[in-house]
This record gives structure tokens, sequence and C-alpha cells, in this order.
């Protein structure tokens, strides 16, 4: 299998539950209309509370409980900034990212040195599931995190569809003055919001520190809270669109470090490009043909002719397999660059954030 076997599925799958978890309180907050752009902040501050109350106590559970604790108080401070305050949210999510940084380094400097390391989460294998070829490893033999956020996001996503809770935070989120109007209480459910996200995001930044790696650095985060934004937008600000763009991330994060473990540039990954392209051509194919009269639906477009292009090129490079290698730092911008495309490339398509998302909300208006 080369560098996609079991082994990079299981760091796939590691990389993407924390990302995953803040991304779904992160759409949970957005759904009801407010953008909470410190999310990075709020997981930094949430690897540094898990990590502080591991060092004092040794317990990984309450670490995680006080990662939780420090991400629902940077989520009061967004609350009051954005919901009380009615401060511009993209500044107000800016100056919790900037808090997060500047007080983790400080308090990390003045009272955890010399650092201490635990050891991280250990798998738990489910019976039979984990036995079964390439997938079991890789879902079923993880840490109890990763289960845990596997049973969030099922209940989020029923809440969300299913319940009256999901229906009003909806409403809360496209129209407020209505749901107002009907008898929703606008502030109290973007409070709840805004702190099930900072909770998310906490608990997904304790995982980081104590349940991955078992320490903290500065920085740790590393910009994952920034990609559970750009998985939120991406994905068109549904739970399943949000899913795939963490799975693209994820993948994408654990191909970096393979590339950097090995340096050269295997023909698998070639050929994985090749095939990706190939799905996108077919993708886009299909919704042209859908959205086209029958006459112009069969005219290829520059982008298909450049698509196959593309292809040919990168089939040429699986049969010559050029040793080709790259820098580490590029290397380690990748997921980044493909959140770039990906937003640049579909987000205006799948543009469709709630109404009153980031608008304060002032009652006198009703």
């Amino acid at each position: 299998m080369g560098i996609f076997d079991v082994a990079f599925l299981v760091s796939a799958v590691t990389i993407a539950a924390p990302i995953l978890l803040a991304a779904t309180g992160e759409l949970v907050s957005e759904r009801a209309g407010v953008l909470n752009v410190g999310l990075e902040g709020v997981m930094l501050i949430g690897a540094f509370g898990g990590y502080l109350v591991v060092w004092e106590t040794g317990s990984i559970a309450l670490g995680f409980l006080g990662g939780m604790i420090a991400g629902l108080l940077f989520g009061v401070v967004m609350a009051l900034l954005s919901i009380e305050a009615k401060v511009d949210q993209i500044v107000a999510g800016i100056a919790l990212t900037l808090l997060g940084y500047g007080l983790t380094a400080f308090l990390n400097e003045r009272f955890l040195v010399p650092a201490r390391s635990f050891q991280p989460l250990p798998r738990l294998a489910i019976p039979l599931l984990s036995d079964l070829p390439v997938i079991g490893p890789a879902l079923f033999d993880q840490d109890a995190f990763i289960y845990a956020t596997a049973i969030l996001l099922v209940l989020v996503v029923a809440a969300l569809g299913r319940t009256t809770w999901g229906i009003n935070l909806k409403a809360v989120g496209e129209s407020p003055m209505s749901a107002d109007a009907a008898g929703v209480g606008v502030r109290g459910m973007r409070w709840a919001a805004v702190l099930f996200s900072g909770a998310c995001a906490g608990a997904a930044g304790a995982y980081l520190s104590i349940g991955d790696v078992g320490v903290f650095r500065e920085g740790m985060t590393g910009g994952r809270g920034y990609l559970a934004i750009a998985a939120v937008l991406f994905g068109g600000w549904r739970m399943s669109g949000l899913g795939i763009a963490v799975a693209i991330f994820a993948l994408a994060d654990a191909t970096q470090l393979r590339l950097q473990a090995i340096g050269v540039i295997p023909r698998e990954l070639w050929l994985a490009a090749a095939i990706l392209v190939v799905l996108a051509l077919a993708l886009r194919r299909v919704r042209r043909g859908a959205g086209v009269p029958r006459l112009d639906s069969g005219r290829p477009t520059g982008v298909e002719a450049a698509g196959l292009a593309a292809v040919v090129v990168l089939l040429s490079l699986v049969v010559v397999s050029p040793s080709v290698t790259l820098p580490v730092s590029l290397w380690l911008g990748m997921p980044y660059l493909l959140a770039l495309v990906a937003l640049g490339t579909e987000g205006k398509r799948r543009h469709r954030a709630p109404t009153a998302l980031a608008i304060p909300y002032l009652r006198s208006e009703a």
C-alpha cells in the first residue's frame, strides 16, 4: 500500500478527531448567528488548561474537565463581547486568539517550567470490530476521546435535525426577530451555542496536549482552530459537508507527515492525485449536466481541459516515478494551502451561511 497503509489511516483519524469536535461546536455557534473566529485561541487555552490540571492532579479525566472549563471561560468572554456588548464578532475573535496565544505563553513560562510529559490516552479496541481488515484498526482501535467525539457527533446531528431545539437554533441564526416574536429566547440560545462551542474547542485542545502528545507546547494547536472554521464554511453549514472537509484536511495532514519522513514523493501520491482530479472532474460534470441545457452540457470547459491535462501529467509521473523532493516547510503548509484552494473554488457555490451570522441582535428592532 506504500504510504497509504493502516498506520496512515490511524494517523488521519487521530488528526481529524480534535478538528471535527471543534468544528462541530463552531457549527452550532454559527447556526445561532455567532461567528467565533477566536476558535484557535479557545483550543489553545483548552490545551493549556488540560495540561495544567494534569500537572497538578495527575488525572487525565480531570485534565479534560479542566480543558473544557478553560474553553468555557473563553466562551463566556466571546459571548460577553459579541452578544452583550455587540462588538464586531470578527474583531472579538481575533482578540480572543491573540489573548490565547499571549496568556498561554506567559503562564507556561511562568508556572510550568521545566515541562513534564504524560502518557497519552491508551487505545481501547472494540471486540470483533477491531479485527476487521484496514478499517478495524483505524476506527475501532482508538482512544476514548475519539469514541466520545463520534458519539457527540451523532447526538448533535440528531439534535439539529430532529428536535425543537435544533429548529429554534436555526431560526435564531436565520431571523432572530421572527424567532423572538415566536417566543424563542434569542439571547439565551446564542449564549448556549457559544458556550457549547467553547466547551468543544476546549476539550479538543486538551486532547492535543494530554490525550495525544502528552505535553504542552506554545502554539501547539498549529492552526487547527482555523481549519475547523474553514471546515464549517466549506461544508456549507451542514454536518455532512463539515465531515467531508475535516476528512480532506486530516488526510492532507497525515500525508504531509509521511512525506516529511520519507523525503522523496512516492508514485502512490501521483496516482492518488490523478484519481482525485478525475473524481473532481466527474462530479463537476454531473453538476454541470444537471444545470445546463443538454446541447451545452457536452462541451468541455477550460477547467475540464486543464484538469484532463493535469491527469495526463500525473499519470506520466506515476510511470516515470522521478526523484522529487520538496522543502519540509512546504509539506507543513499543505493542509492550509488545501483549505485555501477548497474555499476559493467551492466557497461561493456553498455559501449558505445563516442570514444573521455575525450580525448583533437588538431586541428593540423587533
